[in-house]
C-alpha cells in the first residue's frame, strides 16, 4: 500500500497522513514546505507573507521595524546613522560618495556617458556641490513628508531651481541661488550618485540645446531627464534604481517618463531628439497622459 501513497517532494519520505500540496508538489509537513519559500533578505526566515522589492524579499516584521536606507530605499539590517539624521545600509555605505574628490570623479563619468548618449556637449558644465541633507533641504525650500526616508537627492540651479521629490522634482523660482550649479547629497551609493547626476545634467542640456522647451510642462522636462537616467541604468545594469524609475507613480516624473519612453521607442535618443525639435509645445497637455500614448 505504501507504493500508492505520495512521497514528499523534499525529503522523499512516504506520507502516511495529511499532507500539503502546492504547484503539483506535495509536502509531508510545514518544515519541508518552508524550504521552498523565499528567505527574508535581512533575518533569513522563510517568508510566507511579505514584500518583494525588485529581486529582494522581506518579511513583514523587517519591513515594518528596520530602518530604510536613504540611498537605495531598502530596509537596512545594520544601518549607519549620519550626522544629519539619514540612515544608510552597509552596502551603500561601502560604496558611498563621501567627499568632493569622489563626487567629482563620478560626476565627470556621468557627464561623459550622457554626452556620448546624446552626442551633445555642455556649453558650460554646472559646478558640482556636495551637500548634506540639511543643506539640501534649505536650498530646496521644503521636503515632502511622504518622501521620508528617501529624501531629496539632487537639485539643478540655473535661473530656476529644481525642488526634488525622491530622485527628481518640481520647478521653483530661485533667483537668490547662484547660477549654473548642481547640488547632490553626500553618501549616495556611487551608482545612485551617477544616476542623479545624469538626471540633473540632462536638465542643463535641455536648457542649452532645446530652449524651445522652456515653456513645456514640468512632466516633459522630468520625463526627458528620467529617460536619460533610465538609459544609464539599462547600460550599467542598475536594476534596483531602474525599477524605481519605471514604477514611479508620480504624475510628473512617473507618467512623464512613461510617455517619453514611448516617444523614444526602439530608436531611442534619435527619436526623442526629433520630438524635442518639432513638438508643438503649446499643444502639450498640462499633465502627462497616463496611457503614455505618443
Amino acid at each position: 500500500m505504501d507504493q500508492l501513497r505520495p512521497k514528499c517532494s523534499i525529503c522523499r519520505t512516504t506520507i502516511q497522513g495529511e499532507y500539503r500540496r502546492l504547484n503539483e508538489k506535495v509536502f509531508c509537513g510545514d518544515t519541508c514546505f518552508q524550504t521552498t519559500l523565499p528567505s527574508c533578505k535581512i533575518c533569513t526566515t522563510p517568508v510566507k507573507k511579505g514584500f518583494t522589492v525588485t529581486q529582494y524579499t522581506y518579511c513583514e516584521r523587517c519591513m515594518k521595524e528596520k530602518a530604510t536606507c536613504f540611498s537605495c530605499g531598502l530596509p537596512a539590517a545594520y544601518p549607519t546613522a549620519l550626522d544629519d539624521g539619514r540612515e544608510i545600509c552597509v552596502n551603500c555605505m561601502r560604496w558611498a560618495v563621501k567627499d568632493s574628490k569622489g563626487a567629482q570623479q563620478n560626476y565627470e563619468r556621468a557627464r561623459r556617458q550622457l554626452e556620448a548618449w546624446t552626442a551633445l556637449k555642455h556649453a558650460s558644465v554646472p559646478v558640482l556641490v556636495l551637500v548634506d541633507k540639511n543643506e539640501m533641504q534649505r536650498l530646496s525650500g521644503h521636503l515632502r513628508k511622504s518622501d521620508s526616508p528617501v529624501s531629496i537627492r539632487g537639485l539643478y540651479s540655473r535661473q530656476i531651481m529644481m525642488t526634488k521629490k525622491g530622485l527628481f522634482g518640481t520647478w521653483k523660482e530661485a533667483p537668490e541661488l547662484d547660477q549654473e550649479k548642481i547640488y547632490i547629497v553626500d553618501h549616495l551609493h556611487d551608482s545612485v550618485f551617477r544616476v542623479v547626476a545624469t538626471h540633473e545634467l540632462m536638465h542643463d542640456l535641455i536648457h542649452e540645446h532645446f530652449p524651445r522647451l522652456k515653456e513645456a510642462p514640468l512632466w516633459v522636462h522630468e520625463g526627458i531627464c528620467q529617460q536619460a537616467a533610465a538609459e544609464l541604468c539599462r547600460r550599467r545594469n542598475y536594476a534596483d534604481t531602474l525599477h524605481g524609475i519605471e514604477e514611479s507613480l508620480d504624475p510628473d516624473y512617473g507618467d512623464g517618463f512613461r510617455y517619453i519612453k514611448q516617444v523614444s521607442g526602439f530608436q531611442g535618443w534619435h527619436a526623442l531628439k526629433r520630438w524635442m525639435d518639432t513638438v508643438d509645445v503649446a499643444a502639450l497637455p498640462k499633465t502627462a497622459p497616463k496611457s503614455g500614448g505618443a
